[in-house]
């Protein structure tokens, strides 16, 4: 299952006004997502969990965005596909 799957044939409110179990982690899924897209920090703080191709983190001590190419062993890139 991707981030972006979702659960088509499931009730997506139920009986209680909350969203339906299978939703819940559908939305919990897309806000890690979002949140990633805004993190931030020094190179030695760039995440070593929940990593994915494409990910990126604005390094600090770069002053530049970077992308995860690799997960495992894990490889950062800038825009122009120079490891970082």
């Amino acid at each position: 299952m991707s981030a972006f799957d979702y659960p088509a044939a499931t009730q997506l409110v139920g009986d209680d006004k909350k969203p339906t179990m299978p939703w819940e982690a559908v939305f919990s899924r897309w806000h890690a997502i979002i949140l990633t897209g805004q993190e931030s920090g020094t190179t030695a703080n760039r995440p070593t969990v929940g990593l994915w191709i494409g990910r990126q983190f604005y390094d600090q001590t770069l002053n530049k965005p970077v992308y995860v190419s690799s997960v495992r062993p894990t490889v950062w890139r800038d825009a122009v596909g120079t490891v970082v």
